[in-house]
């Protein structure tokens, strides 16, 4: 019996140190002994990244309640919109927001033209511009964050 245990415990190990092994040839080192990218993975990255930059989404909505500040350390503006319709969208996110709507947490700079949450009220058209991809949450309304939004205007 203690051979048997003795022999499995064996095989599990190597099995653990064959994979630990293979790990190390897919990562290079610098020599600070940090983990460094591959020059592909660097590429794609820098691709991905200047995508993002470079494309603007813009969509119209309806402001469903009025604006109010969130009770949150950054005190951003949540807005919470239905009726969203796209102007332009290169990156196809309308879907997601079509139906449900979409709660928007801005800060005061990403307010156009000196417009202030008190002047935001329920029933209001909003123009928003979100760059890139945009990170939601999960939840219906999905939530964007406001470093995804460049300006919202009232229409």
């Amino acid at each position: 019996m203690k051979k048997i245990v003795l022999t499995f415990i064996t095989i599990v190990a190597a099995i653990s140190l064959a994979a630990c092994t293979g790990n190390k040839e897919k990562s290079s080192t610098s020599k600070n002994g940090e983990t460094a990218m591959s020059s592909q993975d660097k590429q794609t990255a820098s691709t991905n990244t200047s995508s993002k930059e470079q494309t603007e989404s813009i969509f119209t909505a309806a402001l469903v309640e009025d604006a109010k500040q969130n009770e949150t350390v950054d005190q951003s503006i949540r807005l919470v919109l239905n009726k969203v319709e796209a102007v332009e969208d290169p990156e196809k996110i309308i879907g997601m927001m079509k139906n449900d709507g979409v709660i928007l947490n801005v800060t005061k700079d990403q307010l156009a033209d000196g417009i202030t949450e008190e002047q935001l009220k329920a029933g209001d058209t909003i123009r928003f511009t979100l760059t890139g991809l945009p990170a939601m949450s999960m939840s219906i309304p999905p939530q964007i964050v406001g470093n995804a939004v460049f300006k919202v205007e009232k229409i």
